[in-house]
């Protein structure tokens, strides 16, 4: 099967499969096609397309893609070779591979650097060219990242994590450009580990996983507006005032009963003993003290801080108890 092949069955199962899940976010599948799309095309070279070592003379390089183009490197029947001219980008790349040093380029930077940059002379313009591209790339990325993350969507909250992991990807693939792909190349040229190439499929693979991923994460429900909390507060005010009515009768009709009056006093009785010997324990008071809550009084008659919290309390509401004057 070859690539374009596997480009559409791929996307068509990503199609098919994002519109089964989800009937919104058209952005991250436009993204998540054009990143498959990317990581499906490899980045040219012409040392891992002709299977061929890095250090390979120059001569044998242009005739090997003479042969590949369908024209003959020599005179195979006693005629005259003919010189054929190649595209004007690949006799660049061809005169900068002359040297270690610009193969070095090649490993670090890629064969569309070499290729396509004529003013490019050193490693530092073929990492400004590269960055360039670089940059575009993860700024797309993070615009498709912000729009998932707003907050219409309800997952604003792991709008710093998604960017971090990008901001720490784009660090780490500048340190290894700039810094981990200098090593030296290997003498045979067979082994070589070509960095710019495997960190375009990484690259590749995040920005594909990473908004999917993205769009997975559990949503946040918002608090809504404190105008939505009044209805119930309301319906629950309504449903407290007969019970404090019902509450205040109740309590008067079992005073004027002598049987519920006799069990009323036995009640109150058992729980002020009951009270009493729970204040009378000491490791519940030091239990108590602990927690802040001490109603042991203290020494010189200062009361417990339990007791002057209680009396504050008191005091705070029977101001609520108090009948406004009228005008």
């Amino acid at each position: 099967m070859n690539p374009i092949e596997t480009l559409f069955f791929t996307s068509l199962l990503i199609l098919v499969g994002w519109f089964y899940i989800h009937k919104r976010s058209s952005i991250v599948l436009l993204h998540s096609l054009y990143s498959l799309y990317a990581l499906i095309q490899p980045p040219q070279n012409l040392f891992s397309r002709l299977h061929i070592p890095l250090t390979l003379p120059l001569e044998h390089i242009r005739n090997l893609l003479l042969s590949e183009a369908g024209f003959a490197a020599g005179a195979g029947d006693g005629g005259l070779a003919v010189p054929v001219q190649m595209p004007p980008d690949l006799e660049l790349l061809l005169s900068r591979l002359k040297t270690d040093e610009s193969r070095g380029w090649f490993v670090r930077f890629g064969q569309r650097a070499l290729q396509t940059c004529a003013p490019c002379t050193s490693a530092a313009d073929y990492a400004l060219f590269v960055f360039a591209g670089i940059l575009l790339a993860y700024i797309r990325t993070a615009a498709v990242l912000l729009l998932l993350t707003s907050s219409p969507n309800r997952r604003d909250r792991w709008r710093g994590y998604v960017l971090g992991v990008l901001i720490c990807a784009a660090l780490a693939e500048c340190y290894v450009l700039a810094s981990l792909s200098a090593a030296p190349l290997p003498k045979d040229g067979t082994r070589v580990f070509m960095w710019h190439d495997n960190i375009q499929f990484t690259r590749q693979v995040l920005f594909l996983l990473l908004p999917i991923l993205t769009q997975f994460l559990p949503e946040v429900q918002h608090p809504g507006p404190p105008s939505m909390s009044l209805a119930p507060a309301l319906a629950h005010l309504e449903r407290s005032i007969p019970r404090a009515h019902l509450l205040k009768y109740t309590r008067a009709a079992v005073m004027r009963n002598p049987e519920l009056r006799e069990r009323a006093v036995r009640w109150w009785a058992r729980k002020k003993r009951e009270g009493d010997a729970g204040r009378a324990d000491e490791a519940v008071q030091r239990a108590a003290l602990k927690m802040g809550l001490g109603f042991a009084d203290a020494g010189g008659g200062e009361e417990g801080k339990l007791r002057m919290s209680a009396r504050l309390a008191i005091e705070s509401l029977k101001g609520l108890f108090v009948t406004p004057v009228g005008p």
